[in-house]
Order: C-alpha cells, then sequence, then structure tokens
C-alpha cells in the first residue's frame, strides 16, 4: 500500500517559504542558467513543500522566480497533506535532492555530447572517465576472476543471450543484477556481461 503523504497543488511563488537549511547550493554562473532553461521549458519537475508551506525541494527555482519578480506566478507544487515529522522532513529532503542510479558515460557522450552542453549540468565527460579510471584501480586484483588461460583442466562453457532492443536489456540487467565492475580481462570498469554460472543458479532459484 502506498502512503499518499502529498497532493498536488497550485500556487503562487510568494506563499512559498525557502528552507533555511536546503543541503543544495548553487553557484552565480548556474543560477543563470537554470533561469534561463526555465524561461524556455518552465517548471518541469514539481517543487514539493511542507504542510507549513516550507520548501524541501524546488528551492533555487522558485527563488529565482521570485528574484524576477514573479512572486504572483503560479506553479504546481506536491504539498504534504499533514505537517512532517523532523525524521520525514529531513528524508524526504534528501530523496528529492539527490538521485538515484548514475549516469551512463558511453550514452552520455554518444546520445547527449552533440545536443547538450553537459559542462552547464556539472557534467564532465572527463572527470566521469577520471573518477571510473580510480573506480577501477580500487577493485583491481592480483588475478582475473575468470583468467583467460584456464587454470589444470578446467574448462570455460557460455552461454550467449542476445536482447533485440533496450527494454529486454533493462529487463534482463535489473533480472539478473548486473551492474559496473571491473572487467575480467584488463582492468576496465563498465557494465558487466559476465556472470558465473553460480549466480545465475542462485538467482533463478529464487
Amino acid at each position: 500500500m502506498i502512503n499518499e503523504l502529498f497532493k498536488t497543488e497550485r500556487v503562487a511563488i510568494s506563499s512559498l517559504v525557502p528552507h533555511v537549511k536546503n543541503p543544495r547550493k548553487i553557484k552565480a554562473s548556474e543560477k543563470q542558467k537554470l533561469w534561463e532553461r526555465i524561461q524556455k521549458y518552465g517548471m518541469i519537475g514539481i517543487p514539493v513543500r511542507d504542510a507549513d508551506n516550507t520548501l524541501l525541494s524546488g528551492n533555487q527555482r522558485c527563488e529565482i522566480l521570485a528574484s524576477q519578480g514573479l512572486g504572483d506566478y503560479m506553479i504546481d507544487v506536491r504539498s504534504a497533506v499533514r505537517k512532517l515529522t523532523e525524521e520525514e522532513l529531513r528524508e524526504v529532503m534528501m530523496i528529492e535532492n539527490s538521485h538515484a542510479g548514475e549516469f551512463d558515460m558511453e550514452i552520455l557522450k554518444a546520445e547527449f555530447e552533440q545536443y547538450v552542453d553537459l559542462d552547464s549540468f556539472g557534467l564532465s565527460l572527463e572527470e566521469l572517465a577520471q573518477e571510473l579510471t580510480e573506480a577501477g584501480s580500487e577493485l583491481a586484483q592480483p588475478e582475473a576472476e575468470l583468467p583467460i588461460v584456464a587454470k589444470f583442466s578446467e574448462k570455460y562453457d557460455s552461454i550467449v543471450i542476445i536482447c533485440k532492443n533496450e527494454i529486454d536489456m533493462n529487463h534482463l540487467s535489473e533480472k539478473l543484477g548486473l551492474d559496473r565492475t571491473q572487467c575480467y580481462k584488463s582492468s576496465k570498469v563498465g557494465t558487466t556481461h559476465v556472470l558465473d554460472a553460480k549466480q545465475v543458479i542462485e538467482i533463478l532459484s529464487r
């Protein structure tokens, strides 16, 4: 059962109260870019507020609109149906101001880089690549988990599963728990496409 703790309402910017302990901050240059995006697309995401009008997310966007003299501008917000406890308040703020998952660097470069200035979103492909390299160094092991040359008289067999579309691949990745890991042939880090049979058997037995 889903706890419907929030409802959507339409309110004026001036009625919203910025949270004094907002965990997110923004530079002046980024604030200008955010204002330009709001002018271009409007409020894509819906700000969240507590029952006393205190903003739990969307602080920066609402502050920008207010600073532009748009206090009477009406927007949709998600409003708490009751006053949140301190624990609920902080958890909701963290949920709304953080993002689950991570960027796929290969897709960013192939599908987004030519259309979007990634740096303006605080995303640097060079920095992401460096982070992955460092992560690979941390994951480095003295010996590969699945050595190319079999030890003693061991023999490796394999089964190949072909995904003809992205939906199937995403579904399979979720079911099999495919994650970013170190390549068994090198120190490179990426989404694993190699699973030990015992791992698959364990997953199928659940």
